[in-house]
């Protein structure tokens, strides 16, 4: 034992060397003869599809690696095939439904005057806008046709309007989504509304969506809504998933689904802990996924209060969630359960329905798709550097 002793205090005694940690390099940064050459080379210009997408990151304080440039060049070939403002198969047939169904609500006088506004035209155009309505092929002409029908309705009709309670329902709707079936625009599609939310309330709507339409504002605001939120998600997939469905829809989808394992309640893991209109305000009642949290407390988290829960799900779009006494009750319960770790993310189970779509998608089938064209843009990537300089 004394042996024993003086070997452990001469071991104290000894001079003690930091273990080195293997260092991690940061990833390279691609130039835009780099960028340029892992887009596809049928697309035409390529070198100022690479300035923008350089630019969108810069602009978002995001490092052009790999990765990123892959991620980006994945959803703008995924949503538009490299267009700048794509056409919308069937888009006029959408849109002249559309408006023969706002014009119905109100009766005979309804369909007349949506008859005589489409007769008309705006100052400067030699065609009408029933002739324009016939030949919209983008989202550009689309927005532009209603700008102008919108301006018109207002100068000609403002007394019948009024009478007819059109203001709200037909040509004179305050905000353009109220009767434009196109609600994503640009090369990546991303949302009109987040878009203008992410230019602020001090921007121009008109130009926001009109910056959309151009290849630039597309890649900057598409980008923004790809990479601009922090999340601990192992596989872009995962994000590839929120930009179709929302900010954090994968991992919101994942605390359904232990929340549902818990408790037995039935949940669809479509990523929303509460009801949204469709503005994306959150409505008054309470969701099923919400009635399943409030369940869940009184069985695994009695400490839990009915407030904190209602309170901790209202920050579902942010990352502050995953600070809350509900995410963390969910996950040491779910832990428990299952001896392992809980997964952090998981695809969300969403329906997609959109105007643009000919047969029935998934989120899980978009984000799959997209991934695909990532790992093929890093194979490129690796290929090309593998190859070396020609």
């Amino acid at each position: 034992m004394s042996l024993l002793g003086l070997l452990s205090a001469l071991g104290a005694c000894a001079p003690r060397h930091e273990v080195a940690l293997p260092s991690v390099p940061p990833p390279p940064l691609l130039t835009a003869a780099q960028v340029a050459g892992l887009i596809p080379s049928t697309v035409k210009d390529r070198e100022g599809w690479a300035a923008d997408v350089l630019a969108a990151l810069e602009t978002e304080a995001l490092p052009p690696s790999p990765p990123a440039i892959c991620s980006v060049l994945a959803i703008i070939e995924q949503e538009s095939g490299f267009q700048a403002d794509p056409a919308v198969p069937g888009l006029a047939k959408l849109v002249r439904q559309r408006l023969e169904t706002e014009a119905g609500r109100l009766g005979p006088l309804g369909k007349r005057l949506l008859a005589e506004v489409l007769a008309a035209r705006a100052p400067g155009q030699t065609r009408t806008f029933d002739a324009r309505l016939s030949t919209l092929r983008t989202e550009r002409d689309l927005d532009r046709l209603f700008r102008d029908m919108l301006a018109y309705g207002e100068q000609t009709y403002p007394k019948t309007f009024a009478a007819a309670d059109l203001a709200s329902s037909l040509l004179r709707a305050q905000k353009l989504e109220d009767l434009n079936p196109i609600t994503t625009a640009g090369a990546m599609q991303v949302s009109v509304q987040y878009a203008q939310e992410k230019a602020g309330e001090d921007a121009d709507p008109v130009a926001v969506r009109e910056s959309l339409y151009t290849r630039a504002g597309g890649v900057r605001y598409g980008t923004a809504r790809l990479l601009g939120f922090e999340a601990a998600y192992p596989e872009p997939v995962f994000r590839f998933a929120d930009y179709n469905a929302g900010v954090y829809a994968s991992r919101n989808a994942a605390l359904q689904s232990q929340v549902s394992q818990l408790t037995g309640i039935s949940l669809a893991a479509d990523g929303d802990l509460q009801l949204y209109d469709k503005q994306g305000e959150p409505r008054s009642e309470d969701s099923q996924s919400l009635r399943a949290l409030l369940v869940f407390r009184q069985r695994f988290a009695p400490d839990l209060s009915e407030r904190q829960v209602r309170r901790d799900v209202r920050t579902e779009k942010t990352l502050d969630l995953e600070a809350t006494d509900t995410w963390r009750a969910v996950k040491r319960a779910a832990a428990r359960r299952t001896g392992e770790t809980p997964a952090y993310a998981q695809l969300p189970e969403v329906t997609l329905k959109s105007p643009k779509l000919r047969t029935e998608r998934t989120t899980a089938w978009f984000a799959r798709s997209v991934d695909t064209r990532y790992q093929k843009c890093l194979a490129r990537y690796h290929a090309r550097e593998r190859a070396g300089p020609p």
